[in-house]
This record gives C-alpha cells, sequence and structure tokens, in this order.
C-alpha cells in the first residue's frame, strides 16, 4: 500500500511528490508519457523563480524529477491510469498500465492538453515559433508580429497578454 499515488509528471506532479517524498511517505507518481508534461516541451522558461536567464523546459523538469527522487520518489514513465476506484479504509484502487496500485492518497496532476489545429507543419514546429501558452511564451516573440488562434475569451486574453510584447497580433477565429 501507498501513502500517496500521483497521476501526472508535470511540474506539479513532481511538486507534489517532491513535498509528499520529504516527509518519508511511500510515493509513487505515474506518467502517461514522459515527465514533464507541456513545461518540458518550451523551448525556454523565463518566468520560473530562481533562473534569471531563463531554462529550457525539459531541463527545468530534469532537476524536478532529479531532486524528488532524491528524497524517495518512484517514477513510472508510459503507464496511464484507466480506472479509479474507492479501495477498502478509504484508500483508492487505481489500475493502470496492467497493474492495481492501492493508496491511501491519491493526487491528480492531469495538466493541460492544448487544442492543436491539425495543420501541416504544427508539430514540427512546437518550441520553434508555434505556441501554446501566451504567459509563458510571450516575451520571446518581443517586437514580432503574431497569431492568435481562436476567438473565446481565452484566446482574447491571450491576445492582450501578447500586447505586451508583440508589434502586431492577428486573431484568427475559426468559426463564423
Amino acid at each position: 500500500m501507498l501513502d500517496t499515488l500521483i497521476l501526472g509528471g508535470g511540474p506539479a506532479g513532481l511538486a507534489a511528490g517532491l513535498y509528499a517524498a520529504r516527509e518519508g511517505l511511500k510515493v509513487l507518481l505515474l506518467e502517461r508519457l514522459g515527465v514533464g508534461g507541456l513545461a518540458g516541451l518550451t523551448e525556454r522558461i523565463e518566468n520560473y523563480p530562481g533562473f534569471p536567464e531563463g531554462i529550457g523546459g525539459f531541463e527545468l523538469c530534469r532537476r524536478m524529477r532529479e531532486q524528488a527522487e532524491r528524497f524517495g520518489l518512484e517514477v513510472k514513465e508510459g503507464v496511464e491510469a484507466e480506472r479509479i476506484e474507492p479501495g477498502e479504509a478509504g484508500a483508492w484502487k487505481v489500475a493502470a498500465g496492467g497493474g492495481v496500485y492501492e493508496a491511501r492518497a491519491l493526487i491528480l496532476a492531469l495538466g493541460a492538453k492544448p487544442r492543436k489545429l491539425g495543420i501541416p507543419g504544427e508539430e514540427e514546429l512546437v518550441g520553434r515559433g508555434v505556441s501554446f501558452c501566451a504567459t509563458c511564451d510571450g516575451p520571446l516573440f518581443r517586437g514580432s508580429e503574431v497569431a492568435v488562434v481562436g476567438g473565446g475569451d481565452a484566446a482574447i486574453q491571450e491576445a492582450l497578454f501578447l500586447s505586451n510584447f508583440a508589434r502586431k497580433i492577428f486573431v484568427i477565429h475559426r468559426r463564423d
């Protein structure tokens, strides 16, 4: 029986794992892809405390994982949760990767998944001009012309934030 099971290996999951492991708890983190989440795919992170010159997202997440593992966090990559159900005595049972894990506490740090356009070149240009987070990457586009795809509140909020950096902003709405 685990003390804590964490689903999701982005910064939130890694931070939760660090704190729980530092308390001496038996902690397991399951990540369906690779540890790091969207932050791990970000070319440069300049808004994370302690890195005045910025740091690559992959490197930041590698360091976070290393620190948490130093305190005893166990990480399993390539394992996706298939089912969550209540266990006995208030515990949780999680079926994942062909096994069943039981834990007294369950932390869901599932992160975000950007809605992609599915157009040619999009995947190849992620981190090389295609971004999914204005707050994360806005300063990288200082003085540039940028486009925000979407027409809802979130798209307009991103465009407004980018107005602090970009020379010109195009908002592309995909519906009538």
